[in-house]
């Protein structure tokens, strides 16, 4: 049985030893990583039907518990087991298109780059990035929400337990599944790597693989950046609600800026540094860097109010601001608003010298993306 055959701890292992013996040093690390992308496939495969078998179908059928709830835990399942089972099933046909003289065991894969650069190409590229975009921008949410329920329902508690004792979950827990499924994409590099690498006298097959090696870094990367967004919007979902709603902040313009205004916009970048007064004191603030406009806010009471800083605004427009280091001073930078009006000087410090580097850095391309728009 299929199972049966990838439970072997090798490709070696499946084979005649006859037939073997008949093969090239090279030919024989080929296979062993193809028979090991197979392997590692239908483990992904088996971990994704646990998470759906097993865990969501019981929470809904023994815990009535709603679909919102069970997708908050795993998001986008059916389709991520539709993608890799198609993906899983063009592997081992290939396998059985490569058996060779009427054996029902000795196969040599010969070509499977094709393959996979059709899984990590088009419109199966376009389904990774989504699917992985939203699991994994979810991750730590999804871990925190398990711990949450772990922790409060008894109910829940009880029927994981029950589910991980059973033979066919091998004690795989919520959050272990959760990471492996999140971990996935991030294996196919080496795999592809390791293949081509074993390659030789096949330059179509060649080409192939590293044109798949290129494609799933692309698809890696786009996951990366649609998650690193999905963590802004929760993170500045976060200072709106520490935000004081009595808090508000005149602009050099004139324009009133409030807690709503945050909400409008989408966070860049945000962390602690100094803004130093007149009296040449440095008070610590919290920088929260958006699209058009650097925000200063300042604990009080457990809430974020506007900074205040003598008689400027801390909350400045990027449109028109010059960005300068302060000479002799390696962790200091300026902001200077050219406005309508007599420019104004604003010190920030940051905690070293490459915080302070990567934050010009930051709002000096934040400046030159919206000059460009």
């Amino acid at each position: 049985s299929m199972s049966k055959q990838l439970e072997a701890e090798s490709w070696s292992r499946i084979i005649d030893s006859k037939f073997l013996k008949q093969q090239k040093k090279d030919v024989v690390k080929r296979q062993e990583v193809i028979y090991e992308l197979m392997q590692t496939e239908f483990h992904h495969v088996r971990t994704l039907k646990i998470m759906s078998g097993v865990y969501s179908q019981g929470m809904m059928a023994d815990l009535l518990f709603e679909q919102q709830m069970v997708e908050k835990l795993f998001p986008c399942l059916d389709e991520l087991i539709s993608i890799h089972s198609q993906f899983f099933q063009r592997i081992l046909e290939r396998k059985k298109e490569s058996l060779v003289d009427k054996s029902e065991k000795n196969f040599l894969i010969k070509r499977i780059g094709d393959v996979l650069v059709n899984q990590f190409s088009g419109e199966n590229a376009e389904r990774l990035k989504k699917t992985y975009g939203k699991f994994c921008g979810q991750h730590n949410q999804s871990v925190n929400y398990f711990k949450d329920l772990y922790a409060k329902d008894k109910r829940f508690q009880a029927f994981v337990k029950k589910k991980m004792s059973s033979s066919v979950v091998r004690r795989l827990g919520i959050p272990e599944c959760i990471l492996l499924v999140t971990q996935r994409i991030t294996k196919y590099p080496v795999l592809f790597q390791r293949i081509l690498q074993c390659t030789k006298d096949n330059e179509v097959e060649q080409e192939d693989l590293a044109q798949s090696l290129s494609l799933v870094k692309d698809v890696i990367g786009a996951v990366d950046s649609k998650v690193a967004s999905y963590e802004k919007k929760v993170r500045l979902n976060e200072i709106y609600t520490k935000t004081d709603s009595k808090s508000i902040m005149r602009m050099k313009s004139g324009q009133m800026f409030a807690k709503e205004d945050l909400k409008r916009k989408k966070l860049v970048r945000d962390g602690s540094v100094f803004l130093k007064n007149a009296a040449g004191r440095l008070k610590e603030v919290q920088a929260v860097l958006l699209t058009d406009i650097l925000v200063f806010l300042q604990e009080k009471d457990q809430k974020y109010i506007f900074a205040s800083l003598d008689q400027k605004s801390t909350v400045i427009s990027l449109k028109k601001l010059i960005v300068r280091e302060v000479a002799h001073e390696e962790k200091g930078l300026f902001l200077i608003s050219m406005g309508m009006t007599d420019p104004e000087m604003v010190e920030v410090h940051a905690s070293s010298k490459e915080e302070r580097n990567s934050w010009i850095q930051i709002i000096q391309d934040t400046i030159n993306t919206l000059n460009r728009d």
